[in-house]
């Protein structure tokens, strides 16, 4: 019996579906006293998607590290973690004798590359006219050019020290450039080498958010809360089936923290139509409409991207702008092209 039926509702099933497929089209005349109207879709140049997850980070690679010249045994920060900073403001203090050592250092590599210098100076003119031979030169010159990189080395560090206090053994590095300070905390001492922070210029702060590949290549902005930020760059390497973007630098004034997980409005610079939603139909998980042309209605496959309250937006092929598209009995029409009668 249980079987009788299964095969039953399985005819009526391929019945109905073969049925719609034999009869996309349905003369008018077939409507009977249905009552039917018709609207054209209103073309738009944008829309905005479905919500994204996305976050507030820095573009890789724009960041401006500072490094301990010695070990230290004391670091003390003296601005806040995230704090946006200026060029040239103090930034953390360095205490202990290893300080003094540093410097102690670089007046050595400055005797150094002074006498270093004074003998290439001084044998530079022998050398021309043939007075000593290449493998002295050679030596003079690796003696000197070894003694300078080490000397600038060490000066180039110097650059950003603001002030040194002899009493204290410290010295206050500031900030070589303008950004967002992100201090290197640690429960350890600060060997040499070590970072002690970076610099994250305001321009690299980002919104970084993934994307659906299928929508990567129209995706023009995003907006969150009043922020309407532009889109700068997209990935060509995929995660799975998303990109990642990458929006223009952050204004200031969309008071937006770095690290911060959010959500966005993607906007999609793509030719779209919205159709009411009464005019959409699905049959067997296919968006469609019904088009009009001379007394015939016709189904129309479409690709339903998102909504607003009383529409959905649709992508075609063809330009719906152009069409009359079904926005009255609609339900009954598809129930006439089914076999099933109208309303």
């Amino acid at each position: 019996m249980m079987a009788k039926f299964g095969t039953s509702l399985l005819c009526i099933t391929i019945g109905l579906s073969s049925a719609f497929v034999r009869a996309e089209t349905i003369s008018l005349s077939e409507l009977g006293h249905l009552d039917v109207s018709y609207m054209s879709p209103k073309k738009v140049a944008s829309y905005e998607g479905s919500p994204l997850p996305a976050q507030i980070a820095r573009l890789p690679g724009n960041d401006y590290w500072v490094m301990t010249p010695e070990n230290i045994q004391q670091v003390t920060f003296l601005v806040g973690q995230g704090q946006v900073v200026t060029k040239d403001q103090a930034i953390v203090r360095l205490t202990g004798p290893e300080v003094f050592h540093f410097l102690a250092q670089i007046e050595a590599a400055k005797s150094l590359y002074d006498l270093a210098k004074q003998r290439y100076d001084r044998n530079l003119p022998l050398l021309k006219n043939g007075s000593i031979g290449s493998d002295k030169w050679r030596e003079i010159s690796q003696d000197y050019f070894s003694a300078h990189l080490e000397y600038e080395h060490m000066q180039h560090f110097m650059e950003m020290v603001q002030s040194i206090d002899a009493d204290t053994e410290s010295l206050v590095v500031m900030a070589p450039v303008a950004g967002i300070v992100n201090l290197n905390y640690l429960n350890s001492p600060y060997s040499a080498g070590v970072q002690l922070f970076s610099l994250i210029p305001t321009d690299s702060i980002r919104v970084k958010v993934s994307v659906p590949m299928s929508q990567s290549t129209s995706l023009s902005a995003v907006n969150i809360n009043q922020c309407h930020i532009a889109i700068d760059e997209v990935s060509a390497i995929a995660d799975g089936v998303f990109l990642t973007a990458w929006s223009t630098p952050v204004p200031q004034t969309c008071n937006l923290l770095l690290g911060q997980q959010i959500t966005v409005i993607p906007e999609y610079q793509k030719a779209v139509y919205l159709v009411p939603k009464i005019s959409v139909f699905t049959w067997q998980q296919d968006s469609q409409i019904f088009t009009q042309k001379d007394q015939t209605l016709s189904s129309l496959s479409i690709d339903v991207l998102g909504s607003t309250a009383d529409d959905y937006i649709v992508a075609s092929d063809q330009d719906l702008s152009q069409i009359k598209v079904l926005s009255q009995s609609v339900a009954a029409v598809k129930g006439i092209l089914l076999g099933l009668g109208g309303e």
